[in-house]
């Protein structure tokens, strides 16, 4: 991909966000304003009852429209920081954003009221939001690994199959309508599983980029930065409470400035 399409492709994204946080910032706010908003009954059996790790319906709300501002934010900042420079990583980084941007569907549900009732909508929505569990993972698998210097040549077919794996197993697993998380995420199978790998996925990720930075005496600051995206990012997807309304955007936010300005300082460098 050339980088002016790359560029094209990021504006555009950022300005798609950019409307549907709008119209959902609008129809939450009319809601709220005409006394018609109602929140999901959700599953709480595992959920704390300390007050700053309790649910509250009203974090997941700030929770999703800062993970609107996130995705925003950070697309516009990739795109003029990184506007001249191919930097194939940034490729990956934009399919973690648009995970970002799929995962925040899940305001729909108490947006539309459609949590009561059986519907195809809601059904797809579970899949949407899973989509973006699983694919969230695998695209910061690709900015330390399948970005490196030996794969680059194969990026878009790279990107392609991330897309693709993620989008077959959210759509083969079963999603289960009539129990919703606290975060407004429908439950769905093998979740322990799938957080595991996750997790495990993710811890590759950054041994990795912490090997490649000392192996090439690049400064810590990219690997480290790296780390917070993946501890934020789990943070915000399932935040619920006080606490992880806080952390997680803080710790997704501060990742993502260490990362993509040592990655920015990086290439400067070598151009």
């Amino acid at each position: 991909m050339t980088i002016k399409a790359r560029n094209r492709i990021t504006l555009i994204f950022s300005i798609t966000t950019t409307f549907f946080f709008v119209l959902s910032l609008l129809t939450f706010v009319f809601q709220v304003l005409t006394g018609k908003l109602s929140c999901p009954n959700v599953y709480l059996k595992d959920t704390s009852k300390l007050f700053l790790l309790a649910y509250n319906s009203k974090c997941v709300f700030i929770s999703i429209f800062l993970q609107y501002f996130y995705v925003i934010f950070t697309s516009f900042m990739i795109c003029r920081s990184f506007e001249k420079t191919q930097a194939n990583n940034m490729l990956f980084f934009l399919i973690f954003l648009l995970a970002c941007l799929f995962d925040t569907s899940r305001i729909l549900i108490p947006l539309f009221k459609i949590s009561d009732t059986y519907s195809e909508f809601l059904i797809k929505l579970g899949n949407l939001t899973l989509f973006a569990r699983l694919l969230a993972p695998l695209a910061l698998f690709g900015t330390t690994v399948l970005s490196s210097d030996e794969l680059k040549q194969n990026v878009n077919y790279n990107i392609l199959l991330l897309i693709m794996t993620a989008l077959f197993f959210s759509i083969f697993i079963p999603t289960n309508n009539t129990i919703i998380y606290p975060n407004f995420c429908l439950s769905y199978g093998y979740t322990r599983l799938i957080r595991v790998l996750s997790f495990f996925v993710c811890l590759a990720s950054s041994v990795t980029i912490f090997i490649t930075s000392l192996k090439n005496e690049y400064k810590l600051k990219m690997a480290i930065g790296f780390t917070l995206i993946c501890i934020g990012y789990s943070i915000v997807f399932n935040s619920y409470s006080i606490l992880s309304t806080i952390a997680g955007p803080l710790i997704l936010g501060t990742g993502t400035w260490f990362y993509l300005s040592e990655v920015h300082n990086h290439y400067l460098w070598i151009d």
